[in-house]
């Protein structure tokens, strides 16, 4: 109570007495505040709250005045009638007014809600409490298992700081429902029967708590029953901006929601005019919204798009699948419990389906509608042992959409309705094209209409450059030789624009042909672009998902058309000696360097055919390391200094443990010259230089280029780096990648090394102070079995207290370090990552977490308890449960 009031009650206390008012006890205070008003206060503790009653005034208003008494003597607080123990038969069935359950009671319950419905009585002879708690939680994506969020529930009550123990556990079917029966003791010694229950998204746990058990805490975990919502009539009801109606008993709040992302327009910057609402549709747009009702947890999430004016497909029979699947995704193990397609009058087709999943009472129910570019969804979580409620048939059975909207047919191709928007003299309707190039989708048919669009525009007009670039990068997506030439044609047109002269060639070897190739050659022969540091600004920053550079035929428009040449080397191959000149250029020097680099490292080019260079290289790799030697000087005169001066920087960010930066520069010279290992004598003296570099970034990228091209080194500089924690993994790894694991010393291949290495792996910068090895528990997971190796670490050495790390899977055969990681999403249903080059790893627990080591406790238990989280965590349910707690487990983005 005392540190109730320090934080309710401001100023000064200058009386505080004790107080009782229809049987609860409380106190009457009176303070004054900073400003000098009287305040007082009442406040009273129940079993299920603590109530606050307030008045204030100027100056001493509060205690001068007749309004005080008569207002604190008003109080009136509700009695809950006193049930001796054996009179269970005076004990009355409750329901709530909206219903939902029906459960045996001594009296009318207290309701509250902390983001939970919860409803409170008690015997108050009998010392024993009573506690119906109801928690909704919606997923519209999986149906976890009950058995698994059950034991959720069990974890949530058990971690709870009043529990001592728990006595006992068993899973129970309650009157056809998944449920959960545990018994704990607390720290005072007082007992709880609980019962966890699961009834679609909404989770019960019902918890009778005395000092001994009775027969009436049974009473009330079995008289426990689920009961149909109760709703008002419902009404038609209309959304606006949603554009459709339904019947329902719950009010659609019209609350103003900005419902769509704005738009940036990336080719004439930010937007001039406010768009209007046809000006969002017509450029496509994606709304949602949740129908709910607060008191009964129920939720219908429903969505609404219209594809972009322009959009274009060619698949429609895509459709069909894509409507079947767009809820739930492809998951194999869906268990299919309805499913039905038809079609509105206006023929606008519908698919509605029921799925749920095995070891799950939970279901998911979905229905969509699409007409021409136009769609609509709703989806909710019902549960498959009871009938849905009126609330959520009424909007699955009556949801209709708007009539007057209308869409536009995304399998018929728009290339000639942009075309005549964007040269329409109507000023609307040309911006409208404008903003949306991006989205038309052309091929070679559209070349005539395209090269006009271009030769249309002209400097009078708005944001001219980018405008017409982002026209020229389309013809990046007509890969023909006509649309080649024109290319070709533009570039020498632009001689005075080099930012557009970037885009014409870019684009031209984003054709990938050979034709392309060899008009790209003659014209940087030819007449060679300035590189302008400064130019780059029509790059296309256009949002993109970040997968899809990485994915195979995928364009990305940067203005650097240097970069296109690495995509495809075989490509570049056959016109690199009439590149090679432009290694003299500055401009040029740079990007070609490390084009070369790239093709010798991938074998594709020999010594022979760069030979003329090699002088050049050498002499310029032989500078380059002068000024590695001076830089490395310096900077151990600056640290032997620091240390004389003991001005040791204790910045947690950067430490002298730190990796060295190492010179990109200097390992690309050393690609170019290691070819000439065996005919150049002046090579293998600069790379032993190399190898002898104070720089250990510098030192182990030459030792790895040795080994992977099977030069001499020594096998001294293999044990050094495989004896740093900072390396030993990175070391393991990249023989691993370079098939040479057989070339690790042994003396570092195990499990606790490479362990606490593949653990300072996960931290780039911050090492922590210290880490030290604990234990390690045996577990499976998807059908692996291994460890899991849990460390302690310390982040400053002057941390009180040790937090816990994790390395593993780590497989049981003490050879072999980690499982390799496997694609099999699709049979799994599994969502996987975005780029699996990533180095991501689904069996990977390896990560520093924010969990403290607790002294007073047994650290097996400890270690027990992390091991099941990091387990479960896993689980989609589980993910977001931990991610709530405060010394949070660490999470992937990988969940079952």
């Amino acid at each position: 109570i005392d540190s109730l009031l320090y934080e309710n009650v401001p100023g000064k206390i200058i009386s505080r007495s004790a107080i009782t008012k229809n049987g609860y006890r409380g106190f009457d205070i009176t303070n004054r505040t900073r400003r000098g008003d009287l305040q007082r206060y009442n406040i009273f503790v129940t079993p299920f709250e603590i109530i606050f009653f307030k008045m204030s005034g100027n100056g001493e208003y509060v205690k001068n005045g007749m309004e005080a008494e008569k207002f604190f003597g008003s109080i009136q607080l509700k009695e809950y009638k006193n049930i001796a123990e054996p009179a269970v038969t005076a004990w009355k069935k409750y329901s709530p007014p909206h219903g939902g359950f029906v459960v045996d009671l001594p009296h009318e319950p207290y309701v509250g809600n902390d983001g939970s419905w919860i409803y409170d009585a008690e015997d108050k002879k009998a010392g024993t409490h009573f506690r119906v708690i109801r928690t909704d939680i919606h997923n519209y994506h999986f149906v976890e298992e009950d058995s698994f969020d059950l034991g959720l529930m069990e974890e949530s009550f058990a971690s709870s700081a009043f529990i001592e123990a728990q006595l006992a556990r068993k899973q129970i079917n309650h009157k056809g429902y998944p449920a959960l029966d545990c018994k704990y003791m607390d720290k005072m010694g007082s007992v709880y029967l609980t019962r966890f229950l699961i009834q679609g998204p909404h989770y019960y746990t019902l918890v009778a708590h005395g000092k001994k058990e009775t027969p009436a805490m049974s009473r009330f975990l079995n008289s426990f029953s689920i009961a149909p919502f109760q709703y008002r009539e419902a009404k038609l009801q209309k959304d606006t901006s949603l554009y459709f109606s339904v019947t329902t008993p719950v009010f659609l709040e019209d609350k103003k929601i900005k419902l769509d992302i704005t738009r940036y327009d990336y080719i004439s910057g930010a937007s001039e005019d406010e768009e209007t609402e046809n000006d969002i549709l017509e450029g496509g747009t994606f709304r949602n919204k949740t129908i709910s009702n607060d008191t009964t947890g129920e939720k219908v999430f429903v969505t609404f798009y219209r594809s972009p004016k322009y959009y274009y497909t060619k698949d429609s029979l895509a459709l069909d699948k894509d409507n079947e699947q767009s809820f739930f995704g492809a998951d194999s193990t869906w268990i299919v419990r309805y499913k039905k397609k038809s079609q509105l009058p206006n023929k606008m087709k519908t698919w509605e389906m029921i799925i749920s999943d095995t070891g799950s009472s939970r279901a998911l129910w979905g229905k969509s509608f699409y007409k021409d570019g136009v769609g609509f969804s709703l989806v909710t979580q019902i549960d498959t042992l009871t009938q849905p409620s009126v609330f959520i048939k009424s909007i699955f059975e009556t949801f209709t959409p708007a009539e007057p909207l209308k869409g536009i047919n995304p399998f018929v191709k728009k290339s000639r309705l942009f075309f005549e928007d964007f040269i329409s003299s109507d000023s609307v309707v040309h911006k409208r094209a404008l903003k949306h190039i991006d989205n038309i989708d052309l091929d070679s048919s559209d070349l005539p209409p395209l090269k006009k669009a271009i030769a249309w525009l002209n400097w009078n007009q708005k944001k001219y450059l980018g405008t017409k670039a982002a026209l020229i990068n389309k013809l990046g997506d007509i890969k023909t030789r006509e649309s080649a030439d024109y290319l070709k044609t533009l570039y020498y047109a632009f001689d005075d624009t080099v930012e557009l002269q970037y885009s014409a060639l870019e684009n031209l070897l984003q054709h990938k042909t050979q034709y392309a190739y060899t008009i790209f050659r003659d014209i940087v022969n030819a007449e060679p672009p300035v590189l302008d540091i400064t130019a780059g600004n029509n790059a296309d920053y256009r949002y993109t998902s970040p997968i899809l550079p990485y994915l195979s035929g995928y364009s990305y428009d940067n203005g650097k058309f240097m970069d296109e040449l690495a995509d495809s080397l075989q490509l570049t191959k056959t016109i690199l000696p009439d590149l090679l000149p432009l290694l003299n250029l500055d401009d040029y020097k740079n990007s070609m360097m490390k084009l070369l680099g790239a093709m010798v490292d991938s074998n594709l080019v020999k010594p022979k055919e760069y030979d003329l260079y090699f002088s050049k290289f050498l002499i310029e790799a032989k500078q380059l390391l002068k000024k590695q030697a001076i830089a490395e000087k310096k900077k151990a005169i600056e640290k032997a200094e620091e240390d004389k001066e003991e001005k040791k920087t204790t910045s947690y960010y950067y430490t002298d443990d730190e990796k060295d930066a190492g010179n990109d520069d200097l390992t690309l010279y050393a690609t170019l010259l290691l070819p000439y290992w065996e005919t150049q004598v002046a090579v293998q003296p600069l790379v032993r230089q190399m190898l002898q570099s104070n720089d250990k970034q510098l030192r182990y990228r030459t030792l790895l280029l040795m080994v992977k091209n099977n030069k001499p080194y020594p096998d001294s500089l293999l044990r050094y780096f495989a004896g740093l924690d900072d390396y030993r993994y990175e070391l393991y790894t990249d023989l691993k990648n370079l098939n040479k694991a057989d070339k690790f010393p042994l003396s570092y291949n195990n499990h606790l090394d490479l362990g606490k290495s593949s653990l300072l792996e996960k931290k780039s910068y911050g090492k922590p102070d210290s880490v030290v090895y604990v234990d390690r528990l045996k577990t499976e997971y998807k059908g692996k079995k291994g460890f899991i190796y849990f460390y302690k670490y310390k982040a400053k050495k002057d941390d009180l207290t040790w937090k816990l790390a994790t390395a593993g899977l780590v497989p049981e055969d003490p050879k072999q370090f980690e499982f390799e990681h496997d694609n099999n999403y699709g049979k799994t249903g599994m969502n996987p990552p975005l780029v699996t080059s990533y180095g991501y790893n689904r069996y990977s627990f390896t990560s520093f977490s924010d969990i403290k080591l607790n002294e007073d406790e047994p650290v097996t238990d400890q270690l027990k308890s992390m091991l099941k989280k990091l387990l479960y965590s896993r689980r989609k349910s589980a993910k977001a449960f931990y991610e709530e707690e405060n010394d949070r487990v660490p999470t992937t983005d990988y969940s079952d």
